[in-house]
């Protein structure tokens, strides 16, 4: 027993060790910061910190090569009522906790360093700090710009947001934009550039030029040129000078992966999410108590992806089995078919379906057909690189219809669904069970052919296509005699690929043009890395 208890003390200490050193420190949990720059390129800086703070008097922000740039602090409020006085002259190594409280100051230490400082209460506050900076803009030899670092803490920070604003708004005809030190996007959004964090921060610092005209600048970089400077920015970042280097094409891809598997949201964000949320969510009781369900549940293929979305089977938004499916359907319309052996596959356009959504997808396909009105996947997916565009709008136009064609049908009250719907949802996720239990073989022996071809388009929307039709070959061996996917046993395998080939080449496409726009100071991604040694601004600071 003794043991034991020892054993227990151990690990406890061994935990206790292993905090982080910031633990009993503290961190920032948000940090937003508003910049407001003035026709005479003066900014005014607004800084919103949650800090949470177990020790220390005082909160610190390094200000670094500040050179032409003056600095003064206006004011700090703490959570919105408590107005911190000035002092000036603060000296963090002379003032005591008692003299730090309830007061601000700047410490000027030389060589145009400074600190911004305030006392500090422990446990969580908000604090409010406002600073004016002269010269904001720096004048280049050959361009107007700002490259300013607005902090680099020593304590950890969760998230952080910056907007910056003008008296002329900046957008991507005047203004170029680049973000180094934290992982996150960069972009203009209504006449602002706004920097947000989505991962790891170390810092945040923009760099840019612009044709927007303000009086006073900066001229400590004019025999320096904005060309020369923003390549040693670049150094060691994944922007690429040529547009789509090496490594600007292994982001792409990198970023295309994510985009596939459903991670890389901030990249399709500006595409406008139109799927219908999620009414119901089925929990793990619920799962288990709702039965397998061996009837189709809709045969109308618009519903049926609606009713898998709501089952939580599948949550990616740009979903390649969705265009997989409706190539099923295509084949079953005999509006195309496969033709060839094996990997010299084409697909033979036939005739244009009658379904929206299908006829949609078929015209965006054709338009890789040669003379002969057939397409090899190779031909698909060199078209889909240059015209992503296409393929992400015919998923934004299939969402749109889904929620126009639950309208219409009386399934959708006031964003809310019907008692039906819910039903059908129920009976979806019972098919699914169905379709994945191999238990029920004797049961599935006895199925209609043609209700297998249904089957086998959920079983490709569940994401189970390859389970299902090894399940087929047992119970139906002659099944592709009297399918009308016939005579083509691969049929169900060869549109999986052909969609997940159209799917990675779009995102490809999509990934290697955001790619070529960043690069170009458009905006997108941020750079963790890079920035080069130029910029005004932070360079430490936290609790002390």
């Amino acid at each position: 027993m003794k043991r034991i208890f020892r054993l227990f003390i151990f690990i406890l200490i061994l935990i206790f060790q292993l905090q982080p050193a910031y633990a009993s420190e503290g961190a920032v949990n948000n940090l937003n910061i508003d910049v407001i720059i003035d026709q005479s390129g003066d900014a005014t800086v607004t800084e919103t910190i949650e800090l949470m703070a177990t020790q220390g008097s005082e909160f610190y922000q390094v200000m670094n090569r500040m050179n032409q740039k003056e600095l003064t602090m206006v004011s700090v409020t703490r959570d919105q009522t408590v107005q911190y006085a000035k002092l000036d002259n603060w000296d963090p190594d002379a003032l005591s906790r008692e003299q730090k409280y309830n007061h601000f100051g700047i410490n000027d230490k030389g060589d145009s360093n400074y600190e911004l400082c305030f006392g500090i209460e422990h446990q969580e506050h908000t604090y409010t700090m406002v600073y004016h900076v002269t010269n904001f803009v720096n004048k280049y030899q050959d361009a107007t710009g700002i490259n300013y670092n607005f902090f680099e803490l020593n304590i950890p920070l969760k998230k952080a947001s910056i907007q910056i604003s003008a008296p002329q708004s900046f957008q991507k005809d005047n203004t170029e934009i680049y973000a180094f030190g934290y992982e996150g996007k960069v972009n203009f959004e209504a006449g602002r550039i706004k920097m947000i964090s989505t991962g790891k921060i170390k810092r945040m610092q923009l760099f840019s030029k612009t044709s927007i005209p303000f009086a006073h600048y900066d001229t400590t970089y004019e025999n320096k040129t904005y060309k020369s400077l923003l390549k040693d920015a670049k150094k060691g970042s994944d922007y690429d000078d040529d547009g789509v280097g090496a490594l600007g094409v292994f982001m792409a891809l990198f970023v295309g992966f994510l985009v596939v598997a459903g991670v890389l949201l901030f990249a399709l964000a500006d595409q406008g999410d139109s799927r219908i949320k999620r009414y119901i969510k089925l929990s793990k009781k619920d799962k288990e108590n709702i039965p397998n369900f061996h009837d189709i549940p809709t045969h109308h293929l618009l519903y049926a992806s609606f009713l898998v979305d709501q089952t939580g089977l599948n949550k990616k938004y740009h979903n390649p089995k969705l265009i997989a499916a409706y190539m099923l359907k295509m084949i079953r319309d005999r509006n195309v078919h496969f033709v060839g052996e094996k990997k010299d596959y084409v697909v033979e356009f036939l005739e244009m379906p009658q379904d929206e959504n299908a006829k949609e997808l078929y015209e965006i396909m054709q338009k890789a057909a040669n003379k002969e009105n057939k397409a090899t996947r190779k031909a698909l997916e060199s078209q889909m690189k240059k015209h992503y565009k296409k393929l992400y709008n015919w998923f934004d136009d299939l969402y749109m219809n889904q929620k126009k064609y639950l309208h219409d049908q009386g399934h959708l009250h006031k964003n809310k669904i019907d008692d039906q719907t819910v039903e059908d949802i129920h009976h979806t996720y019972g098919l699914y069970k169905f379709l994945k239990d191999a238990d029920n073989m004797d049961e599935k022996k006895v199925l209609d052919v043609m209700l297998w071809d249904d089957y086998l388009v959920y079983a490709t929307l569940f994401d189970i296509a390859d389970e299902v039709k090894k399940q087929l070959g047992e119970v139906h061996p002659d099944y592709y005699e009297q399918s009308d996917y016939r005579p083509d046993y691969d049929t169900i395998y060869w549109s999986m690929l052909w969609a997940n080939s159209i799917m990675r080449a779009s995102n490809t496409g999509y990934s290697l043009s955001e790619q070529q726009v960043r690069s170009s100071g458009g905006g997108g991604w941020s750079s963790m890395s890079g920035g080069g040694g130029f910029s005004s601004g932070g360079g430490g600071g936290g609790i002390r």
